[in-house]
């Protein structure tokens, strides 16, 4: 962002703005601490969700996707982990900037993902959901199909970069909160049970994560939100594969759950106090540097 004055993570959601291609520096310290504070909202989002379906009377689904990677860890799982956290940034954040080649490239994978959740809501609305046996199988079949629809598309709106850049510029709020909305009831299809309006109570960590990847992607560069949703990702899911088979396997595994929680209980106490310290939250960063 091309000013002196960066804004703070809450007066960027009050008033979004795009991209310039000027992004603040980012100390590994600094971007510990934004990663934690992506995991203590989300577990916060995770609670809320939980107590509304509660409330409402509705039983909690199980995240089909986190289960069967916890239960059934493959190469084919660690590979989806490493690239659908780059794709989603590339399909929801890339194109939230003046920059007319990366908004080309984002254009190109939102409008394949619109495309998609097209597709399989008439699907299901016909009764005809898509048969998925393998997760991570379907997801890369689905991203060849997409590959050259993608490259049409970004090349449509490199096009009218133009007249796009200044739609974008004048409803960039807009344009925050779609795509933040939609990357959160993305993940609704996690759960395997079609569409279902109470579901997105349980997408708000999703939404929380977008929120603050959104802020990252526009204040650091796409590079950095890129980097900081791959260390989320894979903290959730090795998380989630240590206490999955804690309960199944004997001491060494229990041993390793509790290691595991101890360091990220760790990780999230001193990133928080390094963000609150320093006042990352609650004022302003340092002025905006050019990054390489």
């Amino acid at each position: 962002m091309d000013q002196s004055r960066a804004p703070s993570l809450l007066e960027f959601w009050r008033h979004p703005r795009l991209a310039t291609g000027r992004f603040a520096p980012l100390r590994i310290s600094e971007w510990i601490g934004w990663l934690c504070l992506m995991v203590v909202l989300s577990f916060i989002a995770e609670a809320i969700g939980y107590l509304m379906l509660h409330l409402l009377g509705h039983a909690i689904p199980n995240d089909r996707f986190i289960n069967h990677m916890a239960s059934h860890p493959s190469w084919r799982f660690a590979a989806l982990l490493l690239v659908a956290p780059v794709l989603e940034e590339l399909t929801f954040r890339c194109f939230l900037t003046e920059s007319p080649r990366a908004m080309a490239v984002g254009m190109g994978f939102f409008g394949a993902f619109l495309i998609g959740l097209l597709i399989h809501g008439l699907m299901v609305l016909a009764g005809k959901p898509f048969p998925v046996r393998d997760i991570a199988w379907h997801y890369f079949i689905n991203l060849a199909i997409a590959l050259p629809i993608i490259a049409v598309q970004a090349g449509v709106a490199w096009f009218f970069r133009r007249g796009l850049l200044r739609a974008l510029r004048r409803y960039a709020a807009w344009a925050f909160w779609i795509s933040a909305l939609l990357f959160a009831a993305a993940h609704s299809f996690n759960f395997g049970i079609g569409f279902k309006d109470w579901l997105l109570w349980l997408t708000l960590p999703q939404l929380m994560a977008g929120l603050v990847l959104a802020y990252l992607r526009v204040q650091y560069g796409l590079r950095r939100s890129i980097a900081t949703h791959l260390a989320f990702d894979w903290i959730l899911v090795l998380f989630a594969w240590t206490h999955h088979d804690a309960t199944t396997m004997g001491l060494p595994m229990k041993l390793l759950a509790g290691v595991f929680s101890l360091l990220l209980l760790a990780m999230i106490v001193r990133g928080l106090f390094f963000l609150f310290r320093r006042g990352v939250i609650r004022t302003v960063l340092p002025e905006a540097a050019v990054m390489r």
